[in-house]
């Protein structure tokens, strides 16, 4: 038995309902063949937080490849990132009300890439039809941050595969968000169904 991880983002400020937290609970146990389980993992949007608790699931579960989903409602589609940055957006606060303590968020080179098979992730959500784009900026949160680790450490943690796809908005989390004061002026969503259906088709390649 192979185990894929899939992590989600918990709530963070202007966003009081994140997408991929419902989409990793729902996915926790699936199986994708009948020798590959997932195992879902709700992630802390912390400076000092979502790496450590990142760490400890890959060490609990070994997995072969960890794909991580994260909130951007800025998205018009799902974006599905091919680097890394090392870089932090100082003064923006985390969901514990903390800030990063740099620019930068570790010592090492200014991009890693992520590890995943490309041309089979891009034909698997073709076939699924669900629209996505490539993107070479994760930004400077939480989401970047956390990749950013992953790609330091995932040869000495065992993983092979590993990757990082941003999210829109889902239709069921629109309200919550406007009422937060979390919405640009124009922004997309899609229904949770499609999400769903996007991480599946990308489990059944990574």
């Amino acid at each position: 038995m192979r185990t894929i991880l899939l992590c989600g983002f918990a709530a963070f400020p202007g966003a009081p309902q994140n997408p991929t937290a419902r989409l990793a609970r729902q996915l926790d146990g699936a199986m994708i063949r009948h020798d590959v389980c997932v195992r879902g993992r709700v992630l802390p949007v912390e400076w000092d937080g979502s790496w450590p608790a990142l760490k400890r699931a890959i060490e609990d579960e070994s997995p072969a490849a960890v794909l991580l989903f994260g909130l951007h409602v800025r998205a018009e589609r799902l974006r599905l990132e091919l680097v890394a940055r090392n870089r932090r957006e100082l003064g923006r606060a985390d969901a514990a009300g903390a800030f990063p303590a740099g620019p930068a968020v570790g010592d090492g080179p200014d991009e890693l890439a992520t590890r995943l098979p490309l041309a089979a992730c891009a034909a698997a959500l073709r076939e699924a039809g669900v629209s996505f784009e490539w993107s070479r900026n994760a930004g400077a949160y939480l989401c970047n941050d956390t990749l950013y680790r992953l790609a330091r450490a995932a040869g000495d943690l065992g993983v092979e595969r590993f990757g990082f796809v941003h999210v829109p908005l889902t239709d069921e989390c629109v309200e919550a968000t406007l009422e937060a004061g979390g919405l640009p002026e124009v922004f997309c969503s899609l229904s949770e169904g499609a999400l769903e259906r996007a991480a599946r088709a990308l489990l059944g390649v990574v």
